[in-house]
C-alpha cells in the first residue's frame, strides 16, 4: 500500500489530469484534480503528494492529493453510493478544498450539480452523506501545500484554446467555457499559467 510519494516530475498532463513522478528510478502515474496540479511543479522540479490506493480487478490506481485534508475528503466522496473515484475527483477538482466543504456544510446543491458527471440525484447522495461528517476539516485545511511554480507567460492564444480544451475534455460544453474565457481575457493579455486559467475560468463557470 502506497501512502506518500516524493520524487521528481517526469511529466504532468492537465488534460488527463495526471502526473507521473520518478522515485527512486520509478515512475509512478498519479490520477490528481485540478487542484493538486495546480500545486505540482514543472517537469524536473521535486514534488510530494499524499497518496491513495486504488485497487480494480483490472487495474492497480494511485491517486495523488497536494494536503491530507484533500485525501481524506476523496476517501469519504468514494464512500458514499454510487460515487467512484473518477466522480470524486471531479469533486474535488471543481472547487478548493475549503470552498468545496463549504458547500457541503451549507448543503449547496446547485453548486454540485455545476461539476460535470454530478447529477442532481448524485449530489443529493453526497449531501445526505457528508454533510455533517465534514464540518470538521476547517482547520486542516489550512495545512502546508505543495510549491506552487512561477507563472509562465506563453503565447496568450495558444494557452486560451488548451484551457479550453482541458475545460471541454472535463465535460464542460464549448460555448459556456468559450464565454467564461472571454470575460476572464477581456482585460488584456493572459499571463497566467495554464493551470491558474483553468482554475479562474472553472471560477466563472461555477458561478453561473
Amino acid at each position: 500500500m502506497i501512502g506518500w510519494l516524493s520524487g521528481i516530475v517526469v511529466h504532468r498532463d492537465a488534460r488527463q489530469g495526471v502526473v507521473i513522478l520518478n522515485v527512486g528510478g520509478v515512475g509512478y502515474e498519479l490520477r490528481v484534480s485540478l487542484q493538486t496540479l495546480a500545486a505540482v511543479g514543472d517537469p524536473d522540479e521535486h514534488c510530494a503528494l499524499w497518496v491513495h490506493t486504488h485497487a480494480r480487478e483490472d487495474a492497480l490506481l494511485l491517486f495523488g492529493f497536494a494536503t491530507q485534508a484533500e485525501k481524506q475528503l476523496f476517501l469519504l466522496l468514494t464512500g458514499v453510493p454510487k460515487v467512484g473515484p473518477k466522480h470524486a475527483m471531479a469533486v474535488l477538482g471543481g472547487f478548493p478544498p475549503a470552498e468545496l466543504v463549504d458547500h457541503l456544510t451549507q448543503g449547496r446543491e446547485v453548486m454540485l450539480t455545476k461539476i460535470p458527471g454530478i447529477g442532481k440525484k448524485t449530489a443529493e447522495q453526497i449531501l445526505l452523506s457528508l454533510g455533517d461528517k465534514v464540518a470538521g476539516f476547517a482547520d486542516e485545511l489550512a495545512g502546508p501545500r505543495a510549491p506552487t511554480p512561477a507563472s509562465a507567460e506563453p503565447e496568450p492564444p495558444a494557452i486560451v484554446e488548451e484551457a479550453k480544451q482541458v475545460l471541454v475534455d472535463l465535460g464542460w460544453r464549448v460555448k459556456e467555457v468559450e464565454l467564461a474565457l472571454a470575460k476572464l481575457t477581456a482585460g488584456g493579455p493572459v499571463t497566467a499559467s495554464l493551470d491558474d486559467l483553468v482554475r479562474r475560468t472553472l471560477a466563472q463557470l461555477m458561478e453561473r
